[in-house]
């Protein structure tokens, strides 16, 4: 393994300054110089011991991304498509501007103190935060944060990239509108966050010509999978009936194609079904999905840009940024 004593006198230089190269420290070491070290680094493919580097004083250069939740549609998180994409996203483009990704699980916040202050992460990028665990976090460490898709009562009081939900259902509802379903159903996971912003665009976009689309159209299934098919075994005559379901997620959508087509149950001929998110779950199965696209790897590259500038010192203009979402169709309605 290469040395740094060996990098400085390939270099011609002291190994303090090599060290200041590698630590960012440079304000008195001449372009010439940084330029010299810097090619010597990459050809023989120099790291950093990273104690060394957090002990400099210059900073980690690592950045933790915490998941705020151990499971989601009662699967592992990780194996979700969308925390999937987040995560995968985050580390290359942190790897590419040279910095670590560390994954912490944030469902206990003091498991976040003790991670992030044990490897002075640089900042935190938060997955699955509500407010008040925010503000929890916030109140024990001094860290820079910015969370994704978190949902405040009131004003934003913290940097958040998130995507415009309600957007997202009023298309899914006046899509399904005009095309004859004007008693479709909204089914979710939760009352709260981002289900319940689809839902409010779903009603909103379902009364457009006056009509009223009542809350009992709005039906919370259980997380866990057994019990939320046992759900869809219960409601299938009333599905049967609206002739089409508006499906908060992707994931949760395409388990309904499947349960409904393994029942006999013909889509969309006999029910039309609409998703969120266009992951590629929509993209395999059978029929197609129609769903609302979300750009998830550009939330990811806004959310790291957001971090990086606030490390810098610099506070975004907007503390929350909602990414345009947008209707696409293919097999899963019938027009």
């Amino acid at each position: 393994m290469i040395r740094l004593q060996d990098i400085a006198d390939m270099a011609g230089v002291s190994r303090t300054t090599v060290s200041n190269v590698i630590n960012g420290n440079t304000k008195r070491v001449s372009q010439s110089t940084i330029d010299r070290i810097t090619a010597i680094l990459k050809e023989k493919n120099y790291v950093p011991h990273m104690g060394s580097v957090m002990l400099s004083g210059h900073g980690s250069r690592i950045i933790g991304v915490v998941l705020g939740f151990s499971f989601i549609h009662g699967m592992q998180s990780l194996q979700d498509s969308f925390v999937g994409e987040i995560t995968g996203t985050l580390q290359v483009e942190a790897e590419n501007r040279g910095y670590y990704i560390m994954l912490i699980g944030g469902e206990k916040i003091d498991n976040v103190v003790d991670m992030a202050s044990r490897w002075n992460v640089e900042g935190l990028i938060i997955i699955g935060y509500n407010e008040e665990q925010y503000h929890q976090l916030s109140r024990k460490m001094n860290k820079k944060m910015v969370l994704i898709d978190a949902y405040p009562k009131g004003e934003y009081s913290f940097q958040n990239v998130g995507v415009d939900d309600y957007s997202g259902g009023y298309q899914i509802g006046k899509y399904l509108y005009s095309c004859g379903y004007h008693r479709a159903l909204f089914i979710a996971e939760t009352e709260e966050d981002s289900d319940y912003a689809r839902w409010l665009g779903f009603k909103q976009a379902m009364e457009r010509n006056g009509g009223f689309c009542s809350r009992s159209r709005y039906v919370v299934v259980p997380q866990e999978p057994r019990r939320r098919l046992k759900k869809y075994e219960e409601l299938l005559p009333h599905f049967l009936e609206t002739k089409a379901l508006a499906f908060s997620s992707d994931y949760t959508a395409v388990e309904a194609i499947n349960y409904f087509t393994d029942r006999g149950i013909r889509i969309p001929d006999q029910i039309s079904i609409t998703g969120f998110d266009d992951n590629f779950y929509a993209q395999i199965v059978r029929p197609k999905l129609t769903t609302i696209h979300q750009d998830i790897h550009q939330k990811a590259v806004l959310a790291l840009r957001k971090l990086l500038l606030m490390a810098e010192g610099k506070e975004p203009a907007k503390k929350n940024v909602k990414s345009p979402v947008w209707l696409v169709k293919r097999d899963s309605v019938k027009e």
